[in-house]
C-alpha cells in the first residue's frame, strides 16, 4: 500500500459508571467505580501511553471522573469497602450474605481461576449455596481470604507490577491477616487518587485525547423531545406523560464541558450518551462548545440522501452545521468488544489489521473509527487484556500505512444534510423507552420535573435539580424492561428512585406513593432449571408444544452489560429424562450462517470438563453415540455416559466460524445445568 494512501485510525475508548451513590443516603451501594479503578481506568491510560506516536483518544464521562476523586479522596461513603474493613469476626450474617452478591462477581476464567485458592472458594460456593451451608460451613479465615482475593483479582497490570502491597499478597496466596486486608484497601483507595491526574497530565502532554459526554450520561434526543425516538421507530409505544426536559440537557451538557476544561486539555469532543443523536441534539452540543462528534455507522446510513452500495461512506468525516461527525466501524468495535476475547493475540491482531488493510486498498485515503467501551470488555480477556492490547498497540506503531490519529486533528471532508435520530444499539432507542418498565421510569421522571419546576423559588431548588440530572442517566433505563439482565436489577431501580424521592424531600413536598414501588419486575436470575424430564426429538425443529415445555432455560445474552443485538445465539433450554440423557437446544438467527464453515461446541464442566463439538450436519464429535440437527433451532443428545457425572454442571457455549471462536456465552460466567432433581415421584397436574 502507497504510503500516502494510509488508513487514518481513530481509537476511542469510552470510561462510564452510573452514579451508584444513593440520592437520600449518600451511600454507594456499588463498588464498581473503586473496582474499574483499580483493574482498567488507570491502565487503560498507563499502558496507551508507553507507545511513542500511538495516539488513543479516551471519553471520560463526568459521573464517572466524579465518582473516582471521591473515592481517591477519602470521601466515598461505600458500603462494601466499609464492611471489607470491619473485622471479619465482627461480621453479621446478613452482611456477609450481602457483600457476597460481589466476592463471586467477575469472570470465572479469567479473574477467579488464576487463583488456586478463590477458584476452590468459587466451587464450594456454587456447590453449597443451593441448600444454604455455604456460610455456615466458611470459617473467618476462609472469608477473609475470599475478601482479599477478590480484590486482588480486580487489581490491573499496573498494580501487579508495581505495588509491593499486591505483589506480596499475590505470592502470598491464602491465609490472610485483617491488617493486610487493611494495608491492601489503603494501598487501592490511593491508587484510585492517581486515576484523574494521569489523564490530566497526558492529555496536557498530547499523549491522549479527552473527550467527554453530557454529565450524568442522559439519552440527549430523548431528553431534548422523546417524539425523537419515532424517527427510527415510528411505531414505537412512548410514555403517556410527555414533559419538556430542554433545559436540564443544556445543563447537562454545559456542566460536562466546563468541567473537563478544568481538568484537561480540552479539544471539543463528546461521544453523548449511547452514541445518541438528533439533529436537535446535535445543534446543541455545537451551540455549548462541542467540536466533533461521534456516533454509530447505522446513524450514518440512516440519514444519507443515496445509499452507495458500499461501506465507503463510513470511511469519511463528516460536517453537521459546523459540527464535525465521525461514525464508529460497528464490525471492528464489536470484534474487541466480543469477539477478541476468545482468540489468541496474534491471531486477533493478525485478523484486526487485515480488515484495516482491506479497508485501506479498497477505499480511498479512510478515517476508520474503532470506539467501544473501555472497561467491561477485558474481564473476558487473558490478563484483563493486556497481552492483546500490547500486541496491538505495538502493532499500530509499527506498520506505516496505519496512523493513528486524534479526532480532532481531522477535516470534515464531507456534509451532511439531515441526521436521522438513533444511536450506537440498533440505530433506535428501544434499550431506553418503548416498554412498560421503560416508559414507567419516563413517567415518573416526567411527573417529578413538573413538581421541581413549581419550585424555582426554594433555597433547595439547585440541590434537587442535581438528584434530577442524576435521575435521567441512561443506565437506569437500559437495566428496565427488555433486553438486559443483572442480578443488581433491584439495586438499580432503587437508586433511580432514591434520587427522583431526594428531590421531594429536599423540596420539602409529599412524596408519591408511587415512588416506593419497585418499577422493576424483579428476575432472579438469568435462567431456569427444569421442571420435569424431557424426552426431545433431535431433528432441528420444535416438533411439538410439549416438547421443551418442562426444560430449563438460560438466556445466553442478558448477562451482557454490551449490546449484543449483532449474535447468533440467544437462548439455551436444557433438560433430561429418566436415564440421564442430556437434551440442548439453541435458538438463535441461524440463517445468518448460510454457506458458512461453523461448528457449535459444547463445553461442560463438573468434576472434570467435556467438550462436544457439533457440525452443521448434526454429526457430534466428543461422544459416542451423541447425535444433533440444526433446522431452525440447533438440538443436540448427549447419553448420560458421556457426562463426568449427574448433579450441577457447567456450560459454555461456543461458536466457531472458519476456525475461530466468534461467539461464546454465557458472557459473565458459565451457565448453571441443574441435572440433580428425579422428578420420577413428583405428581403431574
Amino acid at each position: 500500500m502507497d504510503r500516502g494512501e494510509r488508513v487514518k485510525l481513530v481509537l476511542l475508548w469510552h470510561m462510564h459508571q452510573p452514579l451508584y451513590r444513593n440520592g437520600i443516603t449518600g451511600e454507594y451501594e456499588m463498588p464498581w467505580v473503586f473496582l474499574h479503578g483499580i483493574k482498567d481506568y488507570y491502565d487503560m491510560a498507563w499502558h496507551a501511553s508507553k507507545f511513542e506516536g500511538l495516539k488513543v483518544t479516551f471519553n471520560l464521562t463526568p459521573v464517572l471522573i466524579k465518582q473516582l476523586k471521591e473515592y481517591g479522596e477519602g470521601k466515598a461513603n461505600c458500603k462494601f469497602l466499609e464492611l471489607m474493613k470491619r473485622p471479619v469476626k465482627e461480621l453479621q450474617n446478613h452482611e456477609k450474605r450481602w457483600l457476597l452478591q460481589f466476592l463471586f462477581h467477575g469472570n470465572v476464567e479469567t479473574m477467579v481461576k488464576p487463583f488456586k485458592h478463590y477458584y476452590e472458594l468459587f466451587l464450594r460456593f456454587e456447590r453449597e449455596s443451593q441448600e444454604g451451608s455455604f456460610l455456615k460451613n466458611l470459617t473467618s479465615q476462609d472469608f477473609l481470604n475470599l475478601e482479599v482475593l477478590f480484590l486482588l483479582s480486580w487489581c490491573g497490570r499496573y498494580l501487579r507490577e508495581n505495588s509491593r502491597v499486591v505483589k506480596r499478597l499475590v505470592e502470598k496466596e491464602s491465609v490472610f491477616s485483617e491488617e493486610e486486608k487493611l494495608e491492601l484497601i489503603g494501598e487501592l483507595l490511593r491508587f484510585t487518587g492517581k486515576v484523574i491526574p494521569l489523564y490530566s497530565r497526558l492529555s496536557r502532554e498530547g499523549k491522549v485525547e479527552v473527550s467527554t459526554t453530557p454529565y450524568y450520561h442522559p439519552i440527549l434526543p430523548l431528553l431534548l423531545n422523546i417524539e425523537a425516538a419515532k424517527e427510527s421507530t415510528p411505531d414505537v409505544r412512548l410514555p403517556a406523560l410527555h414533559v419538556n426536559f430542554k433545559d436540564d440537557a443544556e445543563l447537562q451538557t454545559e456542566k460536562a464541558i466546563k468541567e473537563v476544561k478544568e481538568l484537561f486539555d480540552f479539544k471539543g469532543g463528546v461521544w453523548p450518551a449511547e452514541g445518541g443523536v438528533s439533529e436537535e441534539a446535535l445543534k446543541l452540543l455545537k451551540e455549548k462548545g462541542a467540536s466533533w462528534c461521534a456516533t454509530d455507522e447505522e446513524v450514518l446510513f440512516k440519514s444519507l440522501s443515496r445509499r452507495s452500495g458500499t461501506r465507503e461512506p463510513l470511511y469519511r468525516v463528516y460536517s453537521y452545521e459546523g459540527l464535525k461527525l465521525l461514525f464508529r466501524d460497528r464490525e471492528l468495535s464489536d470484534l474487541i468488544g466480543f469477539v477478541y476475547k476468545s482468540w489468541r493475540e496474534d491471531d486477533a491482531v493478525e485478523d484486526f489489521t487485515g480488515r484495516l488493510k482491506r479497508i485501506g486498498e479498497q477505499f480511498k485515503e479512510p478515517v476508520v473509527s474503532v470506539i467501544l467501551d473501555g472497561e467491561n470488555c477485558w474481564e473476558f480477556y487473558r490478563e484483563n487484556g493486556y497481552p492483546f492490547r500490547e500486541k496491538l498497540y505495538r502493532t499500530l506503531s509499527q506498520l506505516e500505512w496505519v496512523e493513528s490519529v486524534f479526532p480532532s486533528e481531522l477535516e470534515a471532508t464531507e456534509k451532511l444534510e439531515r441526521v436521522v435520530a438513533g444511536s450506537w444499539i440498533g440505530g433506535n432507542f428501544l434499550t431506553w423507552v418503548g416498554d412498560r418498565e421503560k416508559n414507567r421510569a419516563w413517567e415518573l421522571l416526567g411527573i417529578t420535573k413538573l413538581n421541581l419546576e413549581e419550585e424555582r423559588e426554594n433555597d433547595n431548588y439547585r440541590k434537587a435539580k442535581e438528584k434530577l440530572l442524576a435521575a435521567e442517566g441512561s443506565d437506569w433505563f437500559w437495566w428496565f424492561g427488555k433486553g438486559h439482565y443483572t442480578p443488581f436489577s433491584q439495586t438499580f431501580d432503587r437508586l433511580f428512585r432514591s434520587n427522583l424521592i431526594a428531590v421531594y424531600k429536599l423540596l420539602n413536598k409529599t412524596i408519591p406513593q408511587e415512588l416506593f414501588t419497585p418499577i422493576s419486575r424483579f428476575k432472579s436470575s438469568a435462567s431456569e432449571p427444569p421442571r420435569n424430564f424431557v424426552k426431545a426429538q433431535v431433528d432441528g425443529q420444535v416438533t411439538s408444544y410439549y416438547e421443551w415445555l418442562e426444560a430449563g432455560k438460560v438466556d445466553l445474552l442478558e448477562f451482557s452489560t454490551m449490546a449484543t443485538q449483532g449474535f447468533v445465539m440467544r437462548e439455551l433450554y436444557y433438560g433430561y429424562d429418566r436415564n440421564g440423557n442430556l437434551y440442548l437446544r439453541v435458538d438463535g438467527d441461524w440463517k445468518r450462517l448460510k454457506g458458512r464453515r461453523f461448528q457449535v461446541v459444547f463445553e461442560i464442566s463438573g468434576k472434570e470438563k467435556k467438550s462436544f463439538t457439533v457440525e452443521p450436519d448434526g454429526t457430534v464429535t466428543g461422544c459416542k453415540g451423541a447425535k444433533g440437527a440444526l433446522n431452525r433451532i440447533l438440538e443436540v443428545e448427549i447419553p448420560a455416559e458421556c457426562l463426568s457425572e449427574r448433579g450441577r454442571l457447567y456450560l459454555t457455549v461456543k461458536l466457531v466460524v472458519d476456525g475461530k471462536v466468534v461467539e461464546e456465552a454465557p458472557f459473565l460466567s458459565y451457565a448453571l445445568l441443574d441435572l440433580s432433581r428425579d422428578f420420577s415421584s413428583e405428581w403431574m397436574v
